[in-house]
């Protein structure tokens, strides 16, 4: 099954990376079939044809069954006729012009259109050289904003953004009914995003107010876990997890000096390699100019993540040796 991917502009590297990932993460075989950087285009042929990983996606901003690519809308509407035969339709492109021409070769071949509420949305973007890509859209999660941390129960000014921690999520390569630990869960963004996919749930964090409000915010979802008091260092479970993912409140901390932050770090993922067997994934976001020093893991991928003109912090995907 040939897929169609629009990603977002939101970071020149995490979208395709994420899908990616998940793939990865659900044992599903893929080869890209052709890309366009400039109109962030990834046709990737995959291994299904039950593609219910697509609804995980953060930083995919349109995804359909790819249809074909031509210079000639009228060829293009004629696939789609083959692919569907009968009902309502919408055309979604970026251009007005795009969703006229290419609208109007469908209602020629009998279809009508329907705006609001159709049947079939069909995806058309054009590249540099006017060839024209199609798809018929498959519908993505799209309520990231209903779960911005000042719309939860418990609200605290640290909290990670949703799509941000969905992808720090998919990046672990986990899939349901995983076990994931956050131990340093602050108010449960991440942990919320991972049950949300179904995983297993951990979380620690050493103020008590944060474990309460946690809680109460997994509650608000209808998600549950194994949420404790303690400090983390001291907490890893006794059973191996699945995945670390997790933004450790330090890099945050103006208290703590660079040096101390490295020290902290590098004592962490000492005992974070504890909780995982090899292959497995740590996540984690830290300052841009931390240096880690660890013969435990291996850093897979490494993403600048821009916050604001002062400060821009990094993600690190590390898979245990």
């Amino acid at each position: 099954m040939k897929l169609l991917f629009n990603l977002s502009g939101e970071h020149p590297e995490l979208p395709k990376a994420e899908i990616s990932a998940v793939l990865e993460g659900e044992g599903i075989a893929y080869r890209i079939h052709s890309e366009n950087e400039k109109n962030r285009i990834l046709i990737l042929d995959v291994g299904t044809e039950d593609p219910l990983f697509i609804k995980r996606l953060a930083m995919t901003k349109r995804v359909g069954e790819f249809i074909g690519i031509s210079k000639n809308l009228r060829v293009l509407a004629h696939k789609l006729y083959e692919r569907i035969s009968e009902g309502t339709f919408a055309v979604e492109s970026d251009s007005q012009t795009i969703r006229e021409k290419l609208g109007e070769e469908i209602w020629r071949l009998g279809f009508h259109v329907d705006l609001l509420n159709p049947d079939t949305r069909i995806l058309c973007f054009r590249d540099d050289q006017s060839n024209y890509r199609i798809a018929i859209e498959a519908p993505l999660e799209r309520d990231f904003a209903e779960r911005k941390p000042q719309n939860r129960p418990y609200f605290h000014p640290t909290s990670i953004d949703p799509k941000i921690a969905r992808v720090l999520v998919n990046l672990a390569r986990v899939r349901k009914n995983d076990r994931l630990l956050d131990p340093f869960c602050g108010t449960g963004g991440i942990l919320i995003e991972a049950g949300l996919m179904g995983m297993k749930l951990i979380g620690y964090d050493i103020d008590k107010r944060m474990v309460d409000g946690c809680i109460e915010n997994l509650r608000y979802y209808g998600l549950n876990g194994e949420i404790r008091e303690g400090d983390a260092m001291k907490l890893m479970p006794e059973e191996k997890v699945d995945a670390i993912v997790t933004d450790p409140p330090y890099g945050r901390s103006s208290f703590m000096t660079e040096r101390n932050i490295e020290k902290f770090y590098n004592e962490f993922l000492l005992s974070a390699s504890k909780a995982l067997d090899p292959g497995k994934y740590l996540i984690m976001i830290l300052p841009d100019s931390s240096d880690l020093k660890t013969d435990k893991f291996e850093v897979k991928e490494n993403y600048s993540l821009y916050v604001h003109k002062s400060l821009t912090r990094k993600i690190l995907v590390l898979r245990r040796k």
